[in-house]
């Protein structure tokens, strides 16, 4: 298979058909509190898609790729390997592992760029950092569940309000990337919680399938998303984190936000 064809059809394995997932009727998150929230990072937690999307052509044009349309809508919420997969089809000459160590190395110059223009240098999506304090004042504990790198992952942890995170499932940890729920079974378990008791915060279909999947209940928020969410999963979809915190009974202001 390809890898536009692996990006395009990379849910399907897990039974979506016209966006619904085939294990069973998803959950809502109305009403719901959780004893965890699991957090997707890029474009959920952190506006870090910009970042991504100018790695990816900066690796393509600097090995003479021409970019377009095409090349950035077969990458998105794609995992790395994906990208790597996708670039070199386009006719980037290096092997895998080279284009993932290039554009994990310019997403890391990017956020050290950009630490000057952030309070904690990072650039937390709007309502992320009034969300972390409410679920730490609230007793909630949060672990952090992405495709990037463990590096990255931990330099947003880092930055994030002392005690938000009790831990970390990161892209090369070796598991199965999303719409597979094997990171959110693995957040679950690091959280030392029953996947039905976790909230999940995600910005793309194939996130938002995976915490489906995984038992978990699960909110889609748009405010950093590179595409519109699909409204026929099952799950909520909020414009922000400050409208999402609404379905958990958080009182979460803009005012509290980084």
């Amino acid at each position: 298979m390809t890898g536009v064809r692996q990006a395009e059809r990379y849910g399907e394995d897990m039974g979506i058909v016209n966006g619904m997932v085939g294990r069973g009727s998803p959950r809502g998150a109305g009403g719901f509190t959780p004893q965890a929230v699991l957090w997707d990072l890029d474009g959920t937690l952190v506006d870090s898609d910009p970042m991504w999307v100018a790695a990816e052509r900066q690796c393509a044009e600097r090995h003479g790729v021409t970019w377009n349309d095409a090349l950035s809508r077969a990458m998105t919420a794609a995992p790395l390997p994906v990208c790597a997969q996708v670039l070199r089809e386009a006719g980037v000459r290096l092997d895998a592992d080279r284009i993932i160590r290039e554009l994990i190395d310019d997403v890391t110059v990017r956020y050290e760029a950009g630490a000057g223009s952030h309070a904690t240098g990072v650039p937390w999506a709007p309502g992320a950092w009034a969300m972390m304090l409410a679920l730490c004042g609230a007793g909630i504990p949060s672990v952090l569940v992405t495709g990037s790198p463990r590096s990255l992952g931990e330099r947003v942890i880092a930055a994030a309000p002392a005690g938000t995170f009790v831990g970390l499932v990161a892209g090369d940890d070796g598991l199965a990337h999303k719409p597979d729920p094997a990171p959110y079974l693995a957040g679950a378990r690091l959280a030392g919680v029953d996947p039905r008791d976790c909230l999940v915060f995600e910005d793309s279909a194939s996130g938002l399938t995976a915490a489906l999947a995984a038992g978990a209940q699960a909110v889609g928020v748009e405010a950093c998303a590179r595409v519109p969410l699909p409204r026929d999963l099952g799950c909520p979809v909020a414009p922000s984190l400050i409208e999402a915190a609404g379905l958990i009974g958080l009182q979460v202001s803009s005012a509290g936000t980084r």
